[in-house]
């Protein structure tokens, strides 16, 4: 068995480095009652459901990229059927229980300290690209899908799980000079399909997940899947 925790070693974007360290924190903070407080979802239904999106349409799927991993959650599911995973997020902390989490299920993992919108990997490393709730807690959600757009192999689906709700962004992230503003903290359907639209993916889809999926008290799940071009 095999997990790695590599660091960032450095990217071409502009990025606010007070930004990267209030999040950071933000999450690091969060890491020790983080699963606790989500261990509400089904994870055979989860699982079902990922299989059928990657295989749908989706040529021979092998090396996926969870972005925002934080303490693993999908690419645990992603491991456990039998997909060559690496994970990448900020917050170290949420990773280090990752990697504890894949050592006690024997899964082969590679996490990856990386911003979201600047990633240490080379053009096309990955069949496909999924993350869980992380679009609307970024500063630049269309730069990020660029990124991954660019890392993902042309015909690849990059598909994002939102719950569809209202959020007060202001309340998460802050640093000393004021709050950092996150452009889908309040986002529709509508704006979520209009930031695939404007990183350029092709074939665009909104999915509504079965409600089965989580017993938590929020919206149920939704799938945004675009296409890399060809």
């Amino acid at each position: 068995m095999h997990v790695h925790l590599y660091a960032i070693t450095g990217g071409s974007m502009s990025i606010d480095s007070k930004d990267i360290e209030a999040i950071a924190k933000y999450w690091d903070e969060r890491s020790q009652y983080f699963d606790e407080e989500h261990n509400t979802e089904d994870l055979s239904l989860w699982s079902q459901e990922l299989m059928k999106l990657l295989k749908e349409d989706n040529g021979d799927v092998k090396k996926i990229l969870d972005i925002g991993t934080g303490t693993g959650f999908l690419a645990l599911l992603l491991a456990g059927n039998g997909y060559d995973v690496t994970g990448v997020d900020i917050s170290k902390e949420m990773m280090e229980l990752g990697k504890k989490k894949a050592v006690d299920c024997g899964c082969n993992i590679d996490f990856k300290y990386s911003l979201c919108e600047d990633m240490p990997f080379g053009d096309n490393e990955f069949d496909a690209a999924v993350n869980a709730r992380v679009i609307w807690t970024l500063t630049d959600p269309v730069k990020a899908l660029n990124e991954w757009k660019r890392v993902v192999n042309p015909g690849g689906k990059v598909i994002s799980f939102m719950r569809v709700m209202k959020t007060d962004g202001s309340s998460y992230y802050t640093k000393e000079d004021g709050e950092i503003i996150l452009p889908l903290s309040n986002a529709t359907r509508e704006d979520y399909v209009k930031v695939y639209e404007d990183a350029g993916y092709e074939n665009i889809e909104v999915i509504e997940l079965p409600e089965e999926m989580s017993h938590a008290d929020y919206p149920h799940w939704t799938a945004f899947v675009g296409v890399v071009p060809q």
